[in-house]
């Protein structure tokens, strides 16, 4: 509570990944319901933004390790004490599928790099495989849904703080980008353009 202050918004990203089912639960859900409840307690903060997990992803649920029960049943929580204690209209709820960004890979935590995760989104989005992911069950329709930038989703966070975005629930990327007024990923489009751009320069060098 002293941490906290007392803001006007309050946007929390707070969440943990991990094997380790108790820590999943503490991270992504009580720490969340003492900060929505730290946060009313102010009575100064007029929006509670929150970082979660798509609908999609969290119903793929039993196509996962056992241990992701936990992280789903935190997020669960979490989402539940935010509506509970500030209300629905004082409360949005971002749910990124997965978040691509920065110039590096890595696995722990899971990252995908901007360029590369840019070509995925275009890829993705692409209506054949878009109607494909639609009736595909479980992990197989989360795989095929297009990530989103970490841009956008924080965007899309920062313009449901300041009550530029009116829906209690940004779910996917589309919502997610229009929100944040975000251009939809164009890495494969880049990619192709650099790849002839060089293939040119090589047939203009053999001339």
């Amino acid at each position: 509570e002293e941490a906290i202050g007392s803001p006007s918004v309050v946007v929390s990203c707070i969440g943990s990944v991990g094997f380790d089912g108790q820590q999943l639960l503490q991270g992504n859900g009580k720490a969340n319901v003492e900060a929505v409840k730290a946060a009313n307690k102010t009575g100064t903060v007029e929006k509670f933004v929150y970082v979660s997990v798509a609908s999609e992803v969290a119903g793929a649920e039993g196509w996962l390790p056992a241990f992701f029960g936990q992280y789903f049943a935190g997020k669960r929580q979490a989402e539940a004490a935010m509506v509970e204690v500030m209300g629905e209209e004082a409360t949005c709820i971002v749910k990124p599928s997965f978040i691509y960004g920065g110039d590096s890979f890595g696995l722990f935590p899971p990252r995908v790099s901007a360029g590369y995760g840019s070509a995925v989104e275009e890829l993705l989005s692409f209506p054949p495989l878009e109607a494909l992911a639609n009736v595909l069950p479980g992990l197989l329709k989360v795989a095929l849904r297009p990530p989103v930038s970490v841009e956008a989703v924080a965007g899309a966070a920062a313009a449901a703080a300041q009550g530029e975005v009116s829906e209690p629930v940004l779910e996917g990327v589309t919502a997610i980008n229009a929100a944040a007024g975000a251009e939809p990923g164009k890495g494969l489009s880049e990619m192709l353009g650099a790849l002839k751009g060089k293939v040119s320069e090589l047939a203009a060098a053999e001339e």
